[in-house]
């Protein structure tokens, strides 16, 4: 599987509601940093974490919430997604970053439109 086929496995999953999928495609020490002042913002260590700290949040923040992939870039071993983002009925684009390491995802970040995100926050 090539890096991008595995950042696309992660996106199909989450798209599904496949938490368990997603999951077996991070590695045992995947960390994941979501910017100061978005809602439930923090370092994440591990697929559980992120899901049950994280994720588990957006019905609640985001009861609309979607993400759909644009484009997918690669360099080496970092595989960028460029995507829009539906949510609070705003619409904005991003971009993340991840970074695969022997089939398995081990690092992501996001650059996305915080400040729309934050206004579209519904909790």
């Amino acid at each position: 599987m090539t890096n991008s086929e595995v950042v696309q496995g992660i996106y199909g999953a989450f798209a599904e509601g496949n938490m368990e999928k997603m999951a077996s495609l991070f590695s045992e020490n995947w960390v994941g940093v979501v910017p100061e002042g978005m809602p439930n913002s923090g370092t994440f260590h591990g697929a559980d974490d992120f899901i049950q700290n994280f994720l588990s949040h957006f019905p609640t923040v985001w009861p609309d919430f979607g993400l759909e992939p644009i484009a997918l870039y690669e360099s080496g071993d970092t595989v960028f997604l460029h995507h829009k983002i539906t949510a609070g009925g705003k619409t904005t684009e991003g971009i993340h970053m991840l970074v695969i390491e022997n089939g398995k995802c081990i690092s992501w970040r996001p650059f996305d439109d915080t400040a729309a995100l934050i206004a579209a926050d519904q909790s």
